[in-house]
C-alpha cells in the first residue's frame, strides 16, 4: 500500500491565529472526500489540520487516513516557539506499518529533537515521515537534521514541505526524502507543484520526482 504524506497544516494552511477556528476531529464529515480516496486507491493519507483537544487551544495535529477506512491521529509533540500561544503540545507518538515499512509520523518541530526520531527508531520504524512548513531560514537549520537521522538510525526520511504559500510564512519548498544512510535520496527544486516518489526494490530505496 502506497502512503502520501502532505505537509504540515496542509488542509488548512500554516495559520496558528486560525487554529482554533478551523479545529476539527477524526469524525469531521469533510474528511468523507479523503477517506473514499484512500479506500479506492488503497492508499494511507497523512494530511494536517489543528485538532479539537481537551484543553482550551487544539492541537497541532496530523490525520492518518488508511486504505481500509480506519482513521487516527498525532498530535505535535515538540512545538516551535511561537506555536505555543496557539496550540497544546501531544504527548504520544504515533507509528503505523504497511507493506514491510513501520513509519513514524512527525511535524516540523518534532524533527528538532534527536530523541523523537530516536524513539521511533527504538521501536522498529523504518520511515520517518515529517509533513512541514519551512521557509528560507529554516529550511537551512531544519533539512540538514533529517540526512543526520537518516545515516545515524538506517532510516528513508521524508520531509514534504509546502510549495506555493501564503499568510503566516512564505514556504521555500524543496520537499526532499533521504535514503537510509543519510544520501539525499530525491529533493523539489523549489515551490513548484510536484510529488515526490521513493520505492524500494530488492532493499534498495530509489526516488523520482513527478511534475504535477
Amino acid at each position: 500500500m502506497s502512503v502520501l504524506v502532505f505537509p504540515e497544516l496542509s488542509l488548512t494552511g500554516y495559520e496558528p491565529d486560525l487554529a482554533a477556528e478551523l479545529a476539527m476531529t477524526e469524525l469531521d464529515d469533510r474528511l468523507g472526500l479523503l477517506r473514499d480516496v484512500a479506500q479506492e486507491h488503497q492508499m494511507t493519507l497523512i494530511v494536517g489540520a489543528p485538532l479539537r483537544s481537551r484543553h482550551n487551544k487544539p492541537a497541532l495535529g496530523a490525520i492518518l487516513i488508511s486504505g481500509d477506512g480506519a482513521v487516527s491521529t498525532y498530535e505535535k509533540m515538540h512545538l516551535g516557539t511561537s506555536e505555543m500561544s496557539y496550540f497544546t503540545p501531544g504527548d504520544r507518538p504515533l507509528a503505523f506499518t504497511t507493506s514491510g515499512q513501520t513509519i513514524g509520523i512527525a511535524i516540523c518541530a518534532d524533527s528538532g529533537q534527536p530523541t523523537h526520531p530516536q524513539a521511533y527508531a527504538e521501536g522498529g520504524a523504518t520511515v520517518y515521515a515529517a509533513g512541514v512548513l519551512l521557509n528560507e531560514q529554516w529550511y537551512a537549520t531544519d533539512a540538514p537534521r533529517f540526512a543526520v537521522y537518516a545515516a545515524r538510525h538506517g532510516l528513508l526520511t521524508i520531509m514534504a514541505n509546502h510549495g506555493a504559500s501564503i499568510g503566516t510564512y512564505a514556504s521555500v519548498g524543496k520537499s526532499a526524502m533521504w535514503a537510509p544512510g543519510g544520501d539525499l535520496l530525491v529533493q523539489a527544486e523549489g515551490t513548484e507543484s510536484a510529488l515526490l516518489i521513493a520505492s524500494i526494490e530488492d532493499a534498495t530505496w530509489r526516488g523520482e520526482v513527478v511534475s504535477i
